[in-house]
This record gives structure tokens, sequence and C-alpha cells, in this order.
């Protein structure tokens, strides 16, 4: 009985194709042992709290912070690829958290009470600036929010839960000093915002 032609080549071709499937998969597999993990601190970032934080870059979701002087990456913060905008919701609470982060500063001793109730307009005084892990696989987004009150300028820093959104988190406040050189990126920024505003009005 003569093979059959077509049965042995179709035979042939899925071995074939087989072999490189087989092939690819060892090629991916060994890339990936071989691509460096990506190690960051989470919480106190005491020493030894480090984790494997590689998913998070790989995924897309954040790039490394080359703030470091050799020009290297942190292990502490990261920058997100895309920082997403508050919502309604969050701007509204916005106010509260800001009271919040006063009250954890030492500018406690200021009433920021007024200021939470009269319901402002921050929509364009915040500013995404860096990320950081909480716990392993937790991150967390922080802002900085601009703000003119008692006749002096304030950055208040506030965090979200990545992940989830949700509440903002007051972390703390530093008021900003117009002869103070370290205060020159701020100042650029509050001009930013007072121009964009009165553009608005």
């Amino acid at each position: 009985m003569k093979p059959n032609l077509t049965n042995t080549r179709l035979l042939t071709l899925v071995v074939l194709a087989a072999i490189f499937l087989i092939g690819i998969t060892l090629v991916n597999k060994k890339e990936e042992s071989m691509s460096p993990k990506i190690m960051m601190y989470y919480g106190s970032r005491s020493e030894g709290e480090v984790f494997n934080a590689t998913q998070w870059f790989t995924k897309g979701m954040y790039r490394p912070r080359n703030i470091e002087a050799d020009g290297s990456a942190s292990m502490i913060t990261m920058i997100r690829t895309k920082a997403p905008d508050f919502s309604k919701q969050q701007l509204e609470e916005l106010p509260f958290s800001v009271g919040q982060a006063f009250g954890l500063s030492s500018f406690d001793d200021l009433d920021t009470e007024p200021f939470e109730f009269s319901e402002p307009d921050l929509s364009k005084r915040y500013r995404y600036v860096y990320s950081s892990f909480d716990a392993p696989d937790v991150p967390v987004d922080y802002y900085e929010v601009y703000l003119d009150l008692f006749g002096r300028r304030f950055v208040a820093t506030v965090s979200v839960d990545a992940q989830n959104g949700g509440e903002v988190t007051g972390r703390y406040v530093q008021e900003v000093y117009p002869d103070q050189p370290a205060s020159a990126d701020y100042i650029k920024v509050f001009a930013e915002i007072a121009e964009a505003e009165r553009k608005a009005n």
C-alpha cells in the first residue's frame, strides 16, 4: 500500500509547527529569566523592606524614576505612565483632604475649616508627582495641591490608592517661600495655575 503523500506532508508541517512553538516558548522563558528584577521599598522603607515589583513596570503601569545621583532609578518612588485626573467626587472631597494634611503637619494651628466648607474649586490646582508602595503590590499615587491661604502659599501632598481610586488621603503640607531657591519650581507652578484660572474666568 503506497503512503498517502498528502497526509505525510500534513504530519510533517504539524511536527515542524510544534517544534517552532516549543522553541519560541523556551526563548521567551529564557528572556524572562534573564530580565533583571525591579526591587522596590515599601511602607516605612526600613532596611530589608523590599519586594519584587517587576510586574508593575512590565505591565506598563509605571516607569522608573531616575533621580539618583548616578542616574539610576529610585527604589522608593516611580512614575505612573498615565496618572488619572481626580473624579468629580474626589474633587469635592479634596478640600477636606487638604484640611487633613494641615492637621498632620506643623501648621495644625491654622484653622482650615472655613476653607474646607467654602467649596473651593481646586480642579486646576493639583498636580501628579510620583508613586510608591505602601505595602507589597499596593501602589499609591501622590499629588500636590497648590494653595493660597492666609495670605501665604502652601503645597499640600495627598495620596490615592492606585488600583481602587476612591478616597483622597491628606499626607503633609509645606509652605512656599518666594525668596528661597528650593521653592522655584513651586512658584513656577503657582504662576501656571494663576494663568489657567485667569483664562477660565
